[in-house]
């Protein structure tokens, strides 16, 4: 199949611009056309970054004081004090989750970890450097093991509610595809770590079995990401054909109040009030 010239003109991609390409046009032109600066950050999503820094940090390093580094984080991000508080009530099993992987690490033999890595693949699947201008996709995987037998185990860290696991397969099957393009392992497991609980969720098989994704199911996965990203070209024509300084068509969704650019769409605006006078008038009854 191959990929559309529209798509290769706006990559490269990665799965969450894709995902706020598919939610509404307008928070792609002003995140990924006009690189225009978000006019703030939701508190979950501030906890979650400060969660993040704490556990690869501690990963890394294992003598780590996780207190120490919930307070470097705390000021970092510029946590409230309630939002210290709930990132410091975390700090017990991220202390666990460390201790998993160190005995994993003793059991299956690991010759190699990689944390917070940057992977990026070509429109040939081959591997290219992340900034590379090649580069059709790329990603940032959290934290990953390869294993003496040469499994490569990914572990997408989540500090947000938990979903079904089925929900992250996007995410996945990129993680996938750029892993298997960088690295030469005979296959690739992935899971889930919500952090702050004990909660990790591993990922199944293409059949719904759980257990390793083959070389062979993973190159299947070439042309679900030819498929996905050729989606977008409609949109992206629409785009390429704005007047300079023509706006974007906007899709109103449930998650308008999270975005960082709502000051600057009055339809997103006029959503989320309606939204709130809802859930007012229906408190009222």
């Amino acid at each position: 199949m191959g990929f559309d010239a529209r798509v290769i003109k706006h990559g490269p991609w990665s799965v969450s611009k894709n995902d706020v390409l598919q939610r509404c046009p307008r928070q792609y032109q002003f995140k990924y056309l006009l690189k225009a600066e978000e006019t703030s950050k939701q508190s979950a999503s501030k906890l979650g970054v400060a969660a993040h820094y704490v556990l690869e940090v501690a990963l890394a390093d294992p003598s780590s004081d996780l207190t120490e580094l919930a307070e470097k984080a705390s000021t970092k991000e510029k946590l409230t004090e309630g939002e210290g508080r709930e990132l410091r009530t975390k700090l017990s099993a991220i202390a666990g989750f460390v201790g998993r992987i160190r005995r994993f690490k003793e059991a299956r033999g690991v010759k190699k970890e990689i944390i917070e890595h940057k992977l990026a693949i070509t429109q040939d699947f081959e591997p290219c450097g992340f900034f590379d201008k090649r580069a059709i996709l790329r990603g940032l995987v959290d934290h990953a093991l390869i294993t003496n037998d040469d499994i490569m185990v990914i572990i997408d860290h989540k500090s947000g509610r938990k979903k079904p696991i089925e929900q992250h397969s996007t995410q996945f099957y990129a993680y996938m595809l750029m892993a298997l393009a960088n690295y030469p392992i005979a296959g690739v497991q992935c899971a889930i770590n919500y952090v702050g609980t004990d909660a990790v969720e591993w990922f199944p098989k293409p059949n719904g079995d759980s257990g390793v994704w083959t070389i062979s199911d993973i190159h299947r996965l070439r042309s679900w990401l030819e498929h996905t990203l050729n989606s977008c070209a409609r949109t992206l024509t629409v785009l390429d054909n704005l007047e300079p300084g023509g706006v974007a068509p906007t899709n109103t969704n449930n998650l308008c109040g999270w975005c960082g650019y709502l000051d600057r769409c009055p339809e997103g605006q006029a959503y989320v009030e309606k939204r709130r006078s809802a859930k007012e008038e229906k408190r009222s009854l």
